[in-house]
């Protein structure tokens, strides 16, 4: 006996027997920090957790530079007046950390959602599920973590001490950048501990965002059951896009990275905001590299149900048309007929549901959701902008104003 689609249908669990999806809840990482309560399986603690790694990586550096004097003087770029480590440390770091509580609350109810849409039928629910065990699986591996880790240790406190010698002018950091003993109390802080705690992080959100594509890239590979005139003009596939807002921390801190950059640049390099305008651009092309690169591997399956949205629409729409043509036109009924009658209401429904498919995106995630998540990256980036206003002019025209 055949399957009818009721039956393959009816292969496919219930949503509520699908856990919730979680990218960030698990590995060596998340285990430790739950021995000693600094989070528990709802990413809970959030702020002790926040608060007690920031400290670790930023209060010593103050600590040491106020003890050896080069807290705000001593040298030329102070530790207090220096926007890099500040950017990266009290701003960027707090935001990939509470970016963990966000992406988690956002897509808790994902994976539900293709079963209880429909999205994933019968039989493609075992490859679906398999798609979830693997994320799992490598989000729980001890060795992308431990990799990271060594390479952090390893590579990265090798590169954080060696980059004195780039330096130009005496900091807080390195009072001789010719010799690598000058190093200070602070700046050795820096290099091994304090800088090596955000890029563990930070190089730990590059591996959880490349289980995501592999996880979107899995999905679409399934034979989902997409319908051209669902109203989110994404076959119904409208709430990954939506999902993937919820990375917006993520994008914030990008933009904090680079606004460290431009601004060591502009308060002792004697360089403009005008003069970066290729890493703005670099910046808002690696950020639709993030949210749209994911979603493209959903472009060949959604163009497919477009065409053939199109083919079905537009084969009933022209057969309805000629209906319609020949029961109001051709036959010219009487004009009190016309008050009331369904078939004009049904023709402009019609119409709509084939807008709705001509529409239809082509990734799950529209121009507006695109525009949006571009924006978060540039706002660390626009106080800077106040660096091309002649501040004492304008304080001055403001004082003449007022008094």
């Amino acid at each position: 006996m055949r399957s009818t689609p009721r039956d393959a249908l009816a292969r496919c669990p219930p949503a509520s027997a699908i856990p919730d999806f979680s990218l960030v809840a698990g590995g060596p990482l998340h285990e430790l920090l739950r021995k000693v309560r600094l989070v528990d399986s709802g990413l809970g603690y959030l702020p002790r957790r926040i608060v007690i790694i920031v400290l670790l990586a930023w209060l010593p550096l103050l600590i040491l530079s106020l003890a050896h004097g080069y807290a705000w003087r001593g040298v030329r770029v102070p530790f207090l007046l220096d926007p890099t480590v500040h950017l990266r440390l009290l701003l960027a770091l707090p935001l990939l950390l509470w970016a963990e509580g966000q992406v988690h609350d956002w897509m808790r109810p994902f994976a539900r959602r293709f079963l209880e849409r429909g999205i994933v039928p019968g039989p493609a629910y075992s490859r679906f599920a398999a798609a979830l065990a693997s994320l799992v699986r490598l989000r729980d591996s001890i060795y992308p973590e431990l990799i990271i880790a060594a390479l952090v240790a390893t590579l990265g406190v090798w590169i954080n001490i060696h980059r004195a010698g780039a330096l130009t002018d005496s900091t807080w950091f390195c009072l001789d950048p010719s010799e690598q003993a000058a190093i200070t109390p602070a700046g050795w802080w820096y290099a091994v501990i304090g800088l090596p705690i955000f890029q563990f992080v930070l190089f730990r959100w590059f591996f959880l965002l490349f289980l995501w594509s592999q996880f979107l890239w899995r999905v679409s590979r399934l034979d989902l059951k997409l319908e051209p005139t669902h109203p989110d003009r994404a076959g119904g596939l409208g709430f990954i896009g939506s999902t993937a807002l919820g990375f917006w921390p993520v994008l914030l801190a990008q933009g904090a990275l680079s606004a460290a950059v431009m601004a060591r640049g502009i308060f002792y390099g004697g360089m403009t905001l005008a003069h970066y305008k290729l890493e703005i651009c670099l910046l808002l092309a690696l950020t639709l590299f993030w949210v749209v690169c994911p979603l493209l591997t959903f472009a060949p399956m959604m163009s497919r149900a477009k065409r053939a949205g199109r083919d079905a629409y537009g084969f009933l729409s022209q057969s309805y048309v000629l209906e319609f043509a020949h029961k109001w036109l051709r036959k010219a009924p009487a004009p009190e007929h016309l008050l009331g009658t369904s078939d004009i209401q049904s023709l402009a429904d019609l119409s709509n549901a084939y807008q709705v498919i001509k529409t239809m995106h082509l990734i799950p995630i529209g121009k507006d959701m695109i525009a949006l998540m571009m924006l978060f990256p540039l706002i660390p980036v626009v106080p800077l902008a106040l660096t091309l206003l002649p501040i004492d002019k304008v304080l001055s025209h403001l004082l003449a104003a007022v008094f």
